[in-house]
């Protein structure tokens, strides 16, 4: 492996004999310090996603939501750092509608404009000098219908239903209830989960939802006598 620099004018090279394990590790620090820059999209029948990552130093992430005129956007943001932020742009303009360093982790437009938003997420210039890490989960939802036609039904939303409807079938409180993604069903979503029962044991159950997000039905999904 050879390093070339100049001095005085010329050029001077100047060659290094690394073993593999050295040369892999740094190959594996160039690529790990590269910038993201992702589009971001949803599961078919859902309207949030939470994504998780990682930054080290001065490099910084950028995530690209599209949405229609007049919906609903909330963005969540959680850092392990404190000097990690993000700030949010709308569709064609170049300052930022949202400074996380001054406004905070959570940005909402409760009318948006049909087109891109950007989302950068960064570190502050003295913790990235430091060569500091953030991990991170940026949390997305869009809700309601293009035009802004009604507010829509969104995926905590439904959690929440489920989760209230199964804690009064089962008598138990809410956190005893969990639930696992929403997923297509036959006519609608569904959400699965179990419910701990104590001494009775973990049953399992199914929320159905009709195609608008409205719970149909809760089904008890625990044979009898399991």
């Amino acid at each position: 492996m050879s390093i070339v620099f100049r001095a005085k004018g010329a050029l001077v090279k100047i060659r290094l004999l690394l073993g593999l394990p050295v040369a892999l590790w740094l190959l594996s620090s160039a690529a790990s310090a590269q910038s993201i820059d992702r589009q971001v999209s949803f599961a078919p029948g859902t309207t949030a996603r939470e994504i998780r990552g990682t930054l080290r130093g001065n490099t910084d992430a950028t995530y690209r939501l599209r949405t229609g005129s007049g919906q609903v956007l909330q963005v969540l943001f959680s850092p392990s750092n404190r000097s990690c932020y993000f700030n949010a742009f709308a569709p064609g303009q170049e300052g930022a509608v949202h400074i996380g360093s001054s406004a905070g982790n959570e940005f909402g437009q409760s009318a948006t404009i049909a087109g891109e938003y950007r989302f950068q997420i960064y570190l502050m210039r003295n913790a990235a000098r430091r060569n500091e890490t953030c991990r991170y989960r940026i949390s997305f939802e869009v809700t309601g219908a293009v035009g802004g036609v009604s507010p829509g039904t969104s995926d905590r939303m439904m959690r929440d239903q489920c989760q209230s409807r199964v804690a009064d079938m089962y008598a138990v409180p809410p956190p005893r209830v969990r639930m696992g993604a929403l997923r297509r069903a036959a006519n609608g979503l569904r959400l699965d989960g179990t419910v701990d029962k104590g001494a009775e044991g973990i049953k399992k159950f199914r929320c159905l939802f009709t195609p608008a997000r409205q719970l149909r039905d809760v089904m008890a999904m625990t044979p009898d006598g399991e």
